[in-house]
C-alpha cells in the first residue's frame, strides 16, 4: 500500500514557483496533499501545477503578491471556494537583498519588510482565521539561520527573519487553544536559482559540517511539521542548516 502522509489535506504554499517553496509544493503533492501553488508569476505557477499533476498529484494555482492584502484575501477565497477548508498554510514567500549596512536605503528596507514581515504576518492571520472556524490546522512560516547568526550584507534581511521566528512564538500561544500548530523553519545555506550568485561555494562547503543544502532538505521538514507526528510541536523554529549553527 502506498502510504501518503498528507493524503487529501489542502495545503497552500506561498512563493512556491521557485526554490524552497517549489520543492515543498512538489513534495506535498507526492505525499497526497491537494496543493495550492501561489506566486506572482502565472507561467511558473502553471508549470509547478503541471509537474504535480504529472506525478499523479492534485494541484491548483492562484497568483498572489503577499505584500497586497487584497491578493491574500483572493488567495484564500479561491481556495475555500474550491475545497472549503485549509489544512496547511506554508508562508514561504519572501525576498532577500544582499546589501552593505552603510549603503542600505529606506526603499529597500521597506520592500523587505512589506513582503517578509507584513506578508508573512497577514498570510498567517488569514490562514488562522479560517482554521479557527474549522477547529484545526497547521501554519508553517519561513525564517532563516541568519535570524540566529547574522551575516555580512544581510543587516536588513536578517531582522525580518528574526521577526518571523518571534511572531511564530506569539502566534503559537494565541492559536494553541484552538489546537492549531504554528511553527517555523530556519533554512541554512540552501542552493537555489535565486541565491546561486551570492553563495561562496568553496567557503560554505568547507565551513558547514554537512556542506551546502538543497531545497529538498527543507521540503522533508515541511512535510513532517504538517503531519500528526508533529501535533505536539508548536512555537518552534526548526533550523535545518547542515550543522552550521554548532560551529
Amino acid at each position: 500500500m502506498d502510504y501518503k502522509r498528507l493524503k487529501d489535506k489542502v495545503a497552500i504554499v506561498t512563493g512556491s514557483t521557485r526554490g524552497i517553496g517549489r520543492a515543498i509544493a512538489l513534495k506535498y503533492g507526492r505525499e497526497g496533499a491537494k496543493v495550492v501553488v501561489s506566486g506572482t508569476n502565472e507561467a511558473l505557477c502553471k508549470e509547478v501545477v503541471s509537474l504535480i499533476c504529472e506525478d499523479n498529484g492534485e494541484a491548483m494555482y492562484v497568483t498572489c503578491d503577499i505584500s497586497k492584502l487584497d491578493d491574500i484575501d483572493n488567495l484564500y477565497g479561491s481556495v475555500l471556494k474550491a475545497y472549503g477548508r485549509v489544512d496547511i498554510a506554508v508562508n514561504n514567500a519572501g525576498v532577500a537583498v544582499f546589501k552593505d549596512f552603510l549603503d542600505m536605503d529606506k526603499e529597500t528596507m521597506e520592500h523587505l519588510c512589506n513582503i517578509n514581515i507584513y506578508g508573512t504576518y497577514f498570510s498567517a492571520q488569514r490562514a488562522a482565521r479560517q482554521m479557527v472556524k474549522q477547529g484545526f490546522g497547521t501554519i508553517i512560516n519561513m525564517s532563516s539561520i541568519v535570524a540566529e547568526t547574522g551575516q555580512v550584507g544581510l543587516s536588513a534581511y536578517a531582522p525580518t527573519k528574526a521577526a518571523i521566528s518571534l511572531m511564530t512564538k506569539c502566534m503559537a500561544l494565541e492559536m494553541a487553544p484552538y489546537r492549531i500548530n504554528v511553527n517555523a523553519i530556519g533554512p541554512g545555506t540552501i542552493l537555489t536559482d535565486l541565491n546561486r550568485n551570492e553563495i561562496d561555494m568553496e567557503r560554505d562547503e568547507r565551513e558547514i559540517p554537512l556542506g551546502i543544502g538543497q531545497s529538498e532538505d527543507i521540503a522533508g521538514i515541511a512535510v513532517f511539521l504538517a503531519t500528526n507526528e508533529a501535533r505536539y510541536m508548536t512555537g518552534h523554529t526548526v533550523f535545518v542548516d547542515g550543522g552550521y549553527n554548532i560551529r
